[in-house]
């Protein structure tokens, strides 16, 4: 099978991926495959899945526009030319006379281009660093500033922007400090009033975050976006902007933070977040995760715990036992059902394809134009996108395998489950107790 390759590293470049795909139509491919992925990156869906192709011996050419579209990064370069020399596969490079890529000529061609990509991409992140490190030479707001400020002339002022309520949210900001001290209250009671009085929605985190920020302090802070729980990694420039509090007040924010962690733990002694779903679970009514809290068998709002009834009305827990049990004969069923589907000769199309074909076959009818043939291509681009692959995988033998018994489950161990679970699952939507909607991966 003669098969071709685009990517692009951003969805602002559907002109180039348009492109790539009408040249690879012109060299006589039966199918395209194609990301929008950085091109250092691994974790490309369709690129791996081209990958999966190649081992199982189901294709025998590829056909890229040039080379830093399969790669940009020497490694997966060679990494991919060392697969297709052991499966005996053509690689047609339109923009290089490479024939044959088991030549030596041929080699060496390659990793010339393959070292060029990488340059250039090593270039430009070059390029960025020494603009951050002017931009913080320059003690720059950054782009997002925190709650009670905005950006102006790359500095931070105060935000006098009205509310809903009739108040500025720097005034909003100081009365939620305010009322955060005065009650002696938790994060969690806070986030509660904040959002009745206000309807401003803040995560435990978030708030935290918030209110250790130096630049409520009048402080301008660099290298904090992922280094929160570390501050000696923080760049502090002191006193570029107007406080909204004092290093006083700021003292007795850390003294209850710190009465707050020793009084109540930290995510319920660690339980939060544990168990064979986490992060699996959907709330059905606000969309919120729903988490394992106090009883390490039920499953409840995350959303609700922060802000309240007014905000979430799901107040029931859902049995974790249940939903595990729930989801393994869903997982049983599907299985078999995609054995069927492995074992089936005759390709099908999911009903967004059909859909997207629909459509692309009434506009191919109107008349042409710059507009007509622009959706023209992008319909073909997201049918692309969505068109599964037709053959069984080493992905689709492990699931058959491993989910076709329902008892399988009944005997593995807790660990190994939670793995197969983050493999498969998607999503588990709950409502009341119950289960409304399970989602698994779409692995064809």
């Amino acid at each position: 099978m003669r098969v071709g390759y685009a990517r692009v590293s951003t969805g602002e470049q559907d002109d180039a991926l348009t492109q790539q795909i009408a040249r690879l139509e012109k060299a006589g491919v039966c199918k395209i495959f194609s990301d929008i992925k950085s091109g250092k990156s691994n974790n490309r869906q369709n690129f791996n899945k081209l990958l999966t192709l190649c081992r199982q011996g189901k294709i025998t050419e590829i056909v890229v526009t040039r080379l830093d579209r399969l790669a940009r990064s020497v490694v997966t370069i060679s990494k991919a030319i060392t697969l297709f020399e052991e499966q005996h596969i053509k690689l047609i490079i339109l923009d290089a006379p490479i024939e044959d890529i088991s030549n030596p000529f041929s080699k060496f061609s390659i990793n010339q281009m393959g070292a060029l990509a990488q340059f250039e991409s090593d270039l430009l992140q070059s390029r960025v660093i020494h603009g951050y490190n002017y931009f913080r030479e320059q003690t720059k707001a950054c782009p997002q500033p925190p709650f009670g400020y905005r950006r102006e002339n790359e500095k931070y002022v105060p935000d006098l922007t009205l509310h809903e309520s009739g108040k500025s949210n720097w005034v909003i900001a100081r009365e939620i400090i305010d009322w955060f001290l005065s009650n002696q209250s938790t994060i969690r009671g806070t986030i509660h009033h904040v959002y009745e009085v206000y309807k401003i929605r803040f995560s435990t985190t978030g708030l935290t975050n918030w209110l250790k920020n130096p630049t409520l302090r009048g402080h301008t802070c660099y290298n904090r976006k992922f280094n929160n729980a570390r501050p000696e990694l923080w760049d502090v420039r002191k006193d570029t902007h107007t406080p909204l509090i004092d290093e006083e007040i700021y003292r007795e924010i850390e003294t209850l933070l710190s009465e707050n962690r020793r009084r109540w733990g930290r995510n319920n002694k660690g339980e939060t977040g544990k168990g064979l779903l986490s992060g699996l679970v959907y709330c059905g009514c606000c969309g919120g995760k729903c988490y394992v809290r106090r009883n390490k068998n039920l499953l409840a709002c995350k959303q609700r715990a922060e802000y309240g009834e007014t905000y979430c009305t799901n107040k029931k827990s859902t049995s974790l036992i249940y939903i595990c049990e729930f989801l393994d004969r869903a997982l049983s069923e599907h299985a078999n059902r995609l054995r069927e589907y492995a074992l089936s000769e005759e390709p099908t199309e999911s009903p967004e394809v059909i859909e997207l074909r629909a459509t692309l076959a009434n506009l191919q009818k109107l008349p042409q134009n710059n507009a007509i043939d622009d959706a023209i291509a992008k319909i073909k681009i997201q049918i692309l996108q969505h068109q599964k692959v037709a053959y069984p995988s080493e992905l689709i033998d492990e699931w058959v395998n491993t989910f076709s018994n329902v008892q399988f489950f009944k005997l593995m161990p807790e660990q190994e489950k939670a793995e197969l679970y983050r493999k498969f699952v998607r999503s588990v939507t709950v409502l009341s107790g119950n289960i409304t909607d399970i989602k698994l991966v779409d692995i064809i």
